[in-house]
């Protein structure tokens, strides 16, 4: 064999165990990659906030229920017994499997525990173990000088800032010096000249008024 063939041979050869090795080294990424809990493609999710509709969260624990809220009652291993984002009536109750209507507006979430609790203990479990959660809120409302006045879903740390940016900015005859934000709780006594960080609770009413300039 002359010099020329075995350069040929040689050649081969090496591009076979590259081509060999390339493949095992791609194998053993993807392997790698497989088991690896913090791939990228986990690492660059981005997750919708924890305040959209259905998207069970625990509330304040001052938070007094009311008509429109969205509500949830785990009964441990006891499937029957449970409710997933049922919503409040505008009677102020929901309904409840061998309860019936249960009133619940004016309640915290620890008071629609011990309520049911206390139901439950009457004839039904000896031990009841319960979570209630709030799965959406009701809904607070902006108009006036917006783009967009209307009804929105509440979410949390919501101010008066984004509420507008929510509905769309202001329009070119608004005045920020002139908002007003009426407190579904206290609706007798509105709130004057309220600042664009303050904070919205669901139900309350926000108007941005005119500018005179």
């Amino acid at each position: 064999m002359n010099q020329s063939h075995i350069y040929i041979v040689n050649f081969a050869v090496g591009a076979w165990l590259l081509l060999v090795g390339g493949s095992s080294f791609a194998a053993d990424f993807q392997d790698r990659d497989a088991s690896n809990p913090l791939r990228l493609s986990q690492t660059v999710q981005i997750k919708t906030p924890a305040s959209n509709v259905g998207a069970s969260r625990a509330a304040a624990p001052d938070y007094r229920i009311d008509t429109g809220d969205r509500v949830s009652i785990t009964v441990y291993q006891e499937s029957d017994l449970s409710v997933t984002g049922v919503r409040v009536k505008a009677n102020g109750t929901i309904a409840y499997p061998l309860l019936g209507d249960l009133h619940v507006a004016g309640l915290t979430s620890q008071g629609l525990q011990d309520l049911v609790t206390s139901k439950l203990r009457d004839g039904y479990l000896k031990k009841p173990s319960i979570n209630v959660s709030i799965d959406s809120y009701r809904l607070y409302y902006i108009k006036g000088e917006v783009t967009r006045p209307g009804g929105y879903t509440f979410v949390d740390g919501l101010t008066v800032a984004k509420a507008v940016a929510l509905a769309g900015g202001y329009t070119v005859r608004a005045s920020e010096s002139s908002i007003t934000l009426v407190r579904e709780s206290d609706p007798e006594n509105p709130l004057d000249s309220v600042g664009v960080n303050s904070a919205i609770q669901p139900g309350d009413i926000i108007t941005v008024g005119e500018s005179f300039f």
